[in-house]
């Protein structure tokens, strides 16, 4: 059985009956953005891909269908074997949902394969094109935000992992984007994923949320290293229902961020200063580099701190900020403090 649905049904299909997605567009559209948890299945090799739509728009239907037909006709059980061992380890079901790029002759081919085989196979009407629809819709929503601000160093990150382990919905950006958000924030963290994948990873969260939720984000930057919070959210963001700022001295920020970032090595370390040089400006860079050199890291954090509590800005709605006075960096307290007061 092949059956097209919508992607409202196709989601609904995912989460309720826990299906496989099996993406069957070529390795690099995969590897470039894909629905999250889907597994790649590819119909046509890079290459072939692009053979085959040449002939289509040089010569004509027949003809590329011809040429789909040589390649797919050698590899038609290795496809079967791979949806096969699929299906087993992910829920042991004969159902599965399928797309490729448009919902055209690709996921209805391999469709048609999977079904004369046995599988009851759902495809999505419009295909990949329509679910990036769907996701940029995700964001023009009014979500109920509260926002936890604070200048660099205040362990706003460490606090929404506490608040999330306390039962509360937290939407961790930097998390998704691959980057912590700072000049230091690109350290250790591998490769930023595509804009396009970012922003499928973030609607997929999203979507775990009812719409009278309360969702907790970090207050950032538009840019997270080189991935932009889609703008509506971002404009969201700034309107959030509570703005929760940590008000915690320089030292005891310089403390943590050297207890964060001090493992790392001296090379990425001066790396990333030198990433700011224009706006810490040649003096302080010069000092900060040297206090680095020198192994006085706290020192230099403390020095680089100066540029960072200068270029902080809390525009926000005065009457939906709650401040949050900390002494120090007991974060079992300061989360206390938080609930307490929202």
């Amino acid at each position: 059985m092949v059956k097209r649905i919508n992607v409202e049904e196709f989601f609904y299909l995912e989460r309720n009956d826990n299906l496989p997605i099996i993406d069957v567009r070529s390795p690099i559209e995969y590897s470039h953005a894909h629905i999250p948890n889907a597994y790649n299945v590819y119909l046509f090799n890079d290459e072939e891909r692009k053979e085959v739509g040449t002939i289509y728009k040089q010569v004509g239907r027949k003809e590329a269908v011809l040429k789909g037909l040589e390649f797919v006709s050698v590899r038609m059980t290795e496809i079967l074997k791979s949806i096969d061992e699929i299906a087993s380890n992910h829920n042991n079901t004969n159902k599965i949902l399928m797309h490729c790029f448009r919902g055209g002759m690709r996921s209805e081919s391999v469709a048609w394969l999977c079904s004369s085989y046995g599988y009851d196979v759902y495809v999505l009407e419009g295909g990949y094109k329509r679910y990036r629809n769907y996701v940029l819709n995700s964001f023009e929503k009014n979500y109920k935000i509260y926002l936890l601000t604070g200048r660099t160093g205040s362990g706003k990150t460490l606090i929404l992992k506490k608040l999330k382990d306390k039962g509360c919905n937290v939407v961790d950006l930097e998390k998704l984007a691959k980057h912590k958000g700072s000049a230091f924030g690109w350290i250790d963290e591998g490769e930023q994923p595509s804009q396009e994948q970012f922003e499928n990873n973030l609607s997929y969260e999203l979507s775990k949320y009812n719409k009278d939720d309360i969702l907790w984000f970090e207050d950032e930057s538009l840019l997270i290293g080189k991935r932009a919070i889609p703008k509506p959210l971002f404009n969201n963001m700034r309107d959030a229902e509570k703005i929760i700022y940590l008000d915690i001295p320089k030292e005891c920020r310089a403390e943590y961020i050297v207890n964060t970032y001090g493992k790392y090595s001296l090379d990425d370390l001066r790396e990333s200063i030198l990433k700011i040089k224009k706006r810490l400006g040649g003096e302080r860079l010069k000092e900060s580099l040297e206090l680095l050199d020198s192994g006085k890291m706290y020192e230099c954090v403390l020095n680089m701190l100066y540029y960072y509590d200068k270029a902080y800005k809390l525009s926000i709605n005065e009457e939906r900020l709650i401040s949050i006075e900390c002494n120090n960096q007991n974060f079992d307290e300061i989360i206390n403090l938080i609930l307490s007061k929202v």
